[in-house]
């Protein structure tokens, strides 16, 4: 060894003996608790608070420099509730000397016992640590040395201990209290670059929104030197929490996974993520980039195998009831997504539920002017299972009337005429099968396009019962008032087909049709009832309605009247070679002039107003049997030919009051010779009972209970039911 070694050598031995004995000389002369008072007097004039020491002080110098001591407390500003700011019952933080000789900080255990933060603001907005904080000079950028020059920093921590801490935030402007209670943090020894095992307990308190929840995270971590790149494995998140604010007032969320934050790198991500929460299990990952932009990018995959629907939304408050009792038991899905802060994206969407498979994609872009695309089929779904069970629907309040009773709301708007005119949407629907109210449709199709202001619906088709019906839409919001039109038309419709399927019965026959072509301009809907202009028309062909014979309800009710006796005619159906009628719509009312019935035996014509701005109607058909009935029953039937018998539809649409027109029936029986016996309304009743009863599916009977009720409001009751 050179004797500059030496020398070199002997000076550090001599220095660090020097600074040894300087430090245990300190110890063992100075007394830290002789500046309690001072230090307590310093804080009393800054602040004005009282620092108050409940136990000793106690350093340490060598091999560790540290402190310990016993409660501390600060107290609270004026005009606070809480007694104390700030206090602990205990504190051990110490750091090894010689390492930080070499800019390594090597910390024994840190431990803290009952701390406890009160962070108040009162009704006037100020908080009571305003008079702590001072004021603070900016440092500009030039003076702010960059990341790069920085040196990791070399810690590392034998252990923290934070047991039993509570934080309060209690903010009496905005009426708030929020605590952080029982609070335990325990870390297993810590290094940079090391993994260390850490346990963090808490229990979560709010009064808005209210919640109380007991969450536990543990997991195995492992945090750069530089603080920028952490990791952690074996992630877990429980939450148990209950209250108002939480579904079905108490519910137990975990959360388990592995992540990682590389900020240098700006990415993050969670691998092997599992989310469990009320009876359901989704799994997947999530990988995030660009974090140091401004163009943050995200992307990952999400897989929720079948679960119990019904039994989740029950366990969370929202409990339904539907008239398939397997329906929602049997749900799960699975996709991929990505995007940005300005776009995002769902592909390979597919849904399983219960019995149906749908698949599908959705993109969106640029929130300023969004651009939507969105795409989905169905295989086969029959919606009536997810109704609810049938005699639990819904009743409106008494004294409540419904929206079709009454005028509609002249100011609620109906588009977002603002959102339209930004949006550009391409929105595809595709159903192979759909079964509704037992009707079987298919190959619905739906294609939706929105551009610079202007949303097309072309086409919006499916079949049903061998009939096809089509329509096309537009709705055009670039000038002041939104202008809509609309086409449809449906054609070869099998009424016996559709029959069977929605009754299961053979009520009806009769290949139908339909078309309509509608405009109107407006966004509430009594100005585009009034602004409404077109025309509509229908046709059926060929075709019976079974459950009654009308031409023998006309002979029973004639005779009746009459003082008559009719044959015994009774065929349990009334054939049709046609039923039609046409309508157009001038300012919210459609005329109809044109409605006719034809049939072997009977005519029927009708004519009439439907004004949709007052939703009132005022309508007459006259029903007339026509030709020869030689031959069709017994004595009399030849009578009939010739005979009308008038009936008018007045007032509400929804509520009309249907009525024969007595006068007009007793003055067509008069002309033709007839002498009127008494019960003219019983007797004209029975025909439209009839009538009545063959619409709303019932058979017609005989006994008292039929017998005393009102025929005209019976058949008010059947139209009602087809609003």
């Amino acid at each position: 060894m050179s004797k500059a070694v030496k020398i070199l050598v002997a000076a550090v031995s001599g220095l660090v003996l020097l600074v040894g004995v300087a430090m245990v000389l300190a110890l063992v002369l100075i007394n830290p608790n002789d500046y309690k008072g001072e230090i307590a007097d310093a804080v009393r004039d800054k602040t004005g608070r009282e620092l108050v020491f409940d136990g000793d002080l106690e350093l340490s110098v060598f091999p560790w420099i540290g402190v310990q001591t016993g409660g501390i407390s600060l107290s609270n500003a004026a005009g606070f509730s809480e007694k104390n700011m700030f206090s602990l019952k205990s504190a051990d933080v110490s750091v090894k000397l010689l390492p930080l000789l070499s800019g390594k900080v090597e910390l024994r255990n840190v431990d803290v016992n009952d701390l406890q933060l009160f962070l108040m603001r009162n009704k006037d907005g100020v908080s009571n640590w305003d008079d702590l904080t001072g004021e603070k000079k900016e440092e500009s950028k030039k003076d702010k040395p960059s990341s790069s020059s920085k040196s990791a920093l070399n810690i590392s921590v034998g252990g923290v201990n934070i047991q039993n801490a509570r934080v309060v935030w209690d903010d009496r402007k905005e009426n708030i209290r929020q605590a952080v209670d029982d609070c335990d943090i325990v870390v297993e020894g810590f290094a940079p670059g090391s993994p260390f095992n850490f346990n963090i307990h808490v229990l979560l308190s709010s009064t808005k929104p209210e919640v109380n929840a007991d969450v536990t995270t543990t997991g195995e971590a492992s945090i750069s030197a530089d603080f920028k790149q952490i990791n952690v494995k074996g992630l877990n998140f429980v939450v148990d929490a209950g209250g108002k604010a939480v579904p079905g007032g108490k519910g137990q969320v975990k959360v388990s996974g592995d992540a990682a934050i590389d900020m240098l790198k700006g990415a993050a991500g969670v691998k092997d993520l599992v989310l469990d929460a009320y009876g359901m299990q989704a799994q997947g990952s999530v990988d995030v980039s660009s974090l140091n932009s401004e163009a943050i990018n995200f992307s990952g995959d999400m897989n929720v195998p079948g679960f119990n629907l019904k039994d989740t939304l029950e366990k969370m408050g929202m409990g339904i009831k539907t008239a398939e009792s397997k329906a929602l038991t049997s749900v799960g899905m699975s996709f991929n997504f990505s995007g940005s802060t300005s776009s995002a994206e769902v592909k390979d969407l597919q849904i399983n539920l219960d019995e149906t498979a749908i698949k599908g994609m959705f993109s969106f872009t640029n929130p300023d002017r969004p651009n939507i695309v969105a795409q989905m089929g169905i295989d086969r779904i029959n919606v009536d299972s997810y109704l609810p069970p049938a005699g639990e629907k819904k009743s409106e309040p008494k004294g409540k009337k419904t929206a079709a009773n009454k005028p509609v709301d002249a100011k609620e708007e109906l588009l977002p005429v603002e959102l339209l005119r930004k949006l550009t949407l391409k929105a595809d629907l595709n159903i192979k099968q759909l079964i509704a109210r037992k009707a079987e449709i298919t190959d619905v199709v739906v294609r939706v396009r929105t551009k610079d202001g202007v949303l097309t619906m072309k086409p919006a088709s499916f079949n049903i019962a061998k009939g096809a019906f089509t329509s096309s839409a537009v709705v055009d919001v670039r000038g002041k008032t939104p202008a809509m039109s609309v086409t449809a038309g449906l054609s070869g419709l099998d009424g016996k087909e559709l029959a069977r399927q929605m009754t299961g019965q053979d009520k009806f026959s009769g290949e139908m049709s339909f078309s309509t072509g509608l405009e109107t301009r407006g966004n509430d809907m009594k100005t585009v009832y009034a602004n409404l202009n077109g025309n509509l028309g229908f046709k059926v062909m060929s075709g019976y309605v079974s459950g009654f014979d009308l031409v023998y309800l006309a002979g029973d009710a004639f005779a009746v009247l009459t003082g008559g006796v009719f044959g015994k005619r009774d065929s349990k159906r009334t054939e049709f070679g046609e039923v039609s009628a046409t309508a157009n719509i001038k300012s919210g009312i459609a005329d109809n002039h044109d409605l006719i019935m034809k049939s072997p035996l009977l005519r029927a014509a009708g004519a009439g107003k439907v004004d949709l701005n007052t939703m009132k109607i005022d309508y007459a058909i006259d029903a007339k049997i026509v030709g020869t009935l030689e031959g069709q029953g017994g004595k009399g039937m030849k009578d009939l030919t010739g005979l009308t018998v008038p009936v008018t539809i007045k007032g509400d649409v929804a509520d009309p009051s249907i009525m024969v027109d007595l006068p007009r029936f007793a003055a067509i029986l008069a002309k033709s010779g007839f002498k009127v016996a008494g019960s003219v309304i019983e007797g004209v009743g029975d025909v439209i009972e009839g009538i009545g009863d063959t619409f709303s599916g019932k058979k017609k009977s005989g006994s008292s209970g039929e017998s005393t009720k009102n025929p005209v409001q019976e058949l008010g009751n059947t139209i009602k039911s087809l609003f």
